[in-house]
């Protein structure tokens, strides 16, 4: 609670800043594209599982369904993190962008070691989600994020 008759928190511990920090509001924003891609990512995926042909199409199910859950997990981590967030409980959102950013990065590393990186349309999606989701990391390193993140919520 925020206003005139809230009580003050406990000596020792920091007051909540009265209104939400800019830096949490756009991390939280920042980091909506990157669940859906992952949802799309899952659930493409398991399309195209589906659409495959072979006498092993029993071992790409379980590594599709096993890539749809990681997906599934990781959505529910950044829908769970941007809730607490923006409602200044917790800074899980750092998870979910920390492993966007990490998986872009390792993408990014092991095209550039084959020599590969030449640019194709398709590689603008990964490349935006994955800048999103490390100016949102950046974001909630911010001293208003963490001063907004680490004061008990009332």
């Amino acid at each position: 609670m925020s206003g005139p008759t809230a009580d003050p928190p406990p000596a020792g511990e920091p007051a909540r800043p009265g209104r939400r920090p800019l830096a949490v509001v756009f991390a939280v924003l920042l980091m909506v594209p990157a669940a859906v891609v992952w949802l799309i990512a899952g659930v493409g995926f398991v399309v195209a599982t589906a659409r495959s042909e072979g006498s092993f199409k029993w071992l790409l199910w379980i590594v599709g369904l096993g890539i749809l859950g990681i997906c599934l997990l990781v959505v529910a981590m950044t829908l769970a993190g941007m809730w607490l967030a923006w409602a200044g409980d917790s800074n899980v959102l750092r998870v979910p962008a920390g492993f966007t950013v990490g998986l872009f990065v390792v993408v990014l590393v092991t095209l550039l070691a084959q020599g590969r990186l030449d640019y194709q349309p398709t590689m603008t999606t990964p490349l935006v989600i994955g800048t999103l989701a490390g100016i949102s990391l950046v974001l909630l390193h911010t001293p208003a994020a963490r001063r907004w993140l680490a004061a008990p919520s009332t």
